[in-house]
């Protein structure tokens, strides 16, 4: 649009000038420039309409610094090609909230759908917005273009480096009771609510435990076992809140401690709430195997990070009233570490890395 104002002044221009000269060659000029912004007018306005675009990432998980490829769908209905087009592609930063935009030039699009690949490469970690927002359609010159918005988003999540650090299991957390809805599948319990095995009748059982139904089946005595809950003794509080887009370093390091304590509580055997603030309310998710880790860290980086005077462990307690635990583990954006209320370790500075590395819990 902006070159078609450009090209309408210049045609004013060129009409004054041969006004002022008295020139019939550069009145015929104008005029032909008239007729070519008319012309590009209609067919850009056409060329508008016939295409379409579209954001499509195929792995929404990338690593820092390791080149990612997102493609860009573009659907030409008409009949002629597209020699010229440009993207505008938008990337938020949900951890540092900074936002930056590139234009993408891309190939000739043909009649039909045409794929391009761009490659992308994130320097830090979180979760990124990718928003196309507009396409500039050029006309077959190239001098002219029109602007179509678009509204088209994806996610890419960059997710941490994490770190093997110690942790170390007292007997009182190894056999945390309490109610819970996971179970352990190699020790029996106390829960009736839950079947763990159905095993033969052995001396010492008691009555009240044979399952009288299979053992009439079965001609034998057998004895139903209950199963054992694996309540979490231990809660994670995240509190990292809303950073200035200098204390990139912060949040890496922020996110690799973050990642690398619940990986090594979860390695250690030790299944543990991570808890967080929302803007408003106190969340939690339970993590004791892989598969909930990383369901739990992509949850976590689709929070908004920002800032709040909470006291999130009073916001947990008021929510789930009643619920035992034994040990608290906090990391704030200072990137302290702390056990019970007591700060047992400071990650902040260029050396976060080797701080982490030799970072052990006891709980």
């Amino acid at each position: 649009m902006i070159s078609m104002v450009f090209g309408i002044l210049a045609t004013g221009v060129i009409f004054y000038i041969s006004l002022l000269y008295h020139s019939v060659s550069l009145a015929l000029l104008g005029y032909a420039s008239l007729v070519l912004l008319g012309l590009s007018w209609l067919f850009l306005r056409y060329r508008a309409a016939k295409v379409t675009c579209s954001l499509q990432i195929p792995i929404a998980i990338a690593e820092c610094g390791v080149p990612v490829n997102v493609q860009l769908s573009v659907q030409n209905s008409s009949f002629l090609p597209c020699t010229r087009l440009k993207y505008c592609l938008g990337q938020n930063s949900r951890l540092l909230r900074k936002k930056r935009a590139v234009w993408i030039r891309s190939g000739t699009a043909l009649p039909g759908e045409n794929l391009y690949d761009h490659t992308l490469v994130f320097e830090n970690y979180g979760s990124y917005e990718l928003h196309l927002k507009k396409v500039r359609v050029y006309d077959l010159t190239g001098l002219f273009y029109i602007k179509k918005k678009i509204n088209s988003k994806g996610v890419i999540q960059v997710l941490p480096n994490m770190q093997e650090i110690g942790v170390q299991l007292t007997e009182a957390t190894r056999n945390f009771f309490g109610d819970a809805d996971s179970y352990d599948p190699d020790r029996p319990g106390y829960d009736c609510s839950e079947l763990f095995q159905i095993r033969p009748f052995q001396k010492g059982d008691k009555i009240q435990s044979i399952h009288w139904k299979l053992s009439m089946k079965f001609d034998d005595l057998l004895v139903r076992e209950n199963s054992m809950p694996k309540a979490c003794p231990v809660l994670f509080f995240l509190d990292f809140q809303k950073q200035k887009q200098k204390h990139a370093q912060r949040g890496n390091a922020y996110l690799a401690a973050m990642a690398s304590i619940s990986y090594s509580l979860m390695d250690a055997g030790c299944p543990h709430y991570a808890v967080w603030y929302n803007g408003k309310d106190a969340m939690r998710m339970r993590v004791d195997d892989e598969e909930s880790l990383y369901v739990f860290l992509r949850i976590y980086l689709e929070e908004p990070f920002q800032a709040h005077t909470k006291d999130l462990l009073g916001a947990y307690q008021e929510k789930y009233r009643g619920e035992p635990y034994l040990h608290t583990v906090s990391l704030n954006e200072k990137l302290e570490v702390k056990k019970n209320g007591e700060k047992i370790a400071g990650l902040a500075g260029a050396d976060w890395e080797e701080k982490l590395r030799g970072l052990e819990l006891v709980l």
